[in-house]
């Protein structure tokens, strides 16, 4: 009997800590992105499409750069959700927006089969050459209807370290954005995405870029600390969060919003499974000790001089 309610409650807790990763925290960050992205739509509903430069059959894109854990894929997810016309995450055939990760390499070719794997083509030989794999990839966007292609991890294309390959899909690209059926591109990634736009004015002026700013106690503070504890009383837990739990949280998630999240997710599910009523930094120490495996006078949630 013991055993039972053991699993009852672990399966509880699963789904608790499910519901609380599921929740997308609306911050300002998000109300610039979304502006931005909506200047690249015309519409709404079914009638949602590309909006067009005047005079030009050519679209415009989107950038959106952040270190890693800012919470930048959470975000463009949450963005493209909310745009009911784009059917986002539908099966290929009803969605109107496509998402691929960069392949590693990325390299023109590899990028190209990757969305063709999206789209459905998963045995397109890689013996191809690079011009037939996009015509394919252009075709098959213009048969389905795709008006968005999300590009995540877009980081990878400009760490590839080959020069040529970097010009050659910044021009491809732009011809995914240019002509009747021209679409939207979005790229998400870390400072090197930018990097990778400043290499074609052309391009570049193409994307209008996001930055997901680093978070500080001065400016995130009291949200960071409000939002904790309403995590924690979600899931019937009391809540001690002050000032110095919130800088060292900041701190170990090296002052970026995603990251604090999970870590404060992870010190709440700590203390679910340890069966306290409770969230304390002892939760923080625990998950911390955890994650990083390190000695208690390394832990940032327990030592003295946790800034360094």
């Amino acid at each position: 009997m013991s055993q039972q309610k053991n699993a009852v409650e672990v399966e509880d807790i699963d789904h608790a800590i499910q519901q609380l990763s599921a929740v997308h925290v609306e911050t300002p960050r998000d109300e610039g992105a979304r502006a931005a992205f909506g200047r690249l739509l015309t519409g709404e509903g079914c009638g949602l499409s590309p909006r067009f430069l005047p005079n030009i059959r050519e679209t415009r894109g989107l950038a959106v750069v952040g270190e890693p854990g800012s919470g930048k894929t959470s975000l463009v997810r949450h963005i493209l959700s909310g745009e009911t016309g784009l059917n986002f995450g539908g099966d290929i055939g009803s969605t109107k927006c496509l998402h691929v990760t960069v392949p590693s390499p990325a390299t023109l070719k590899s990028v190209g089969l990757e969305i063709l794997n999206a789209l459905g083509y998963r045995q397109v030989s890689e013996r191809r050459e690079r011009w037939a794999i996009w015509d394919m990839v252009k075709h098959r966007l213009s048969m389905l209807g795709i008006m968005v292609l999300w590009i995540d991890e877009a980081h990878d294309i400009y760490n590839s370290g080959n020069a040529r390959e970097k010009e050659d899909l910044l021009k491809t690209l732009k011809s995914l954005m240019q002509g009747p059926q021209a679409i939207v591109v979005v790229l998400s990634g870390t400072e090197p995405v930018a990097e990778l736009l400043k290499l074609d004015e052309q391009a570049s002026r193409r994307f209008a870029k996001v930055r997901l700013r680093p978070i500080s106690v001065a400016s995130d503070g009291d949200g960071l600390a409000n939002l904790v504890t309403t995590y924690a009383n979600r899931v019937g837990l009391e809540a001690e969060c002050d000032p110095e739990l919130v800088q060292r949280l900041i701190s170990a998630a090296r002052e970026q919003f995603g990251m604090a999240i999970e870590i404060a997710i992870g010190a709440i599910e700590t203390a679910l499974r340890s069966g306290r009523s409770e969230l304390t930094r002892q939760d923080f120490v625990d998950y911390w000790f955890m994650q990083a495996g390190c000695p208690l006078e390394d832990n940032v949630f327990a030592t003295g001089n946790y800034a360094s």
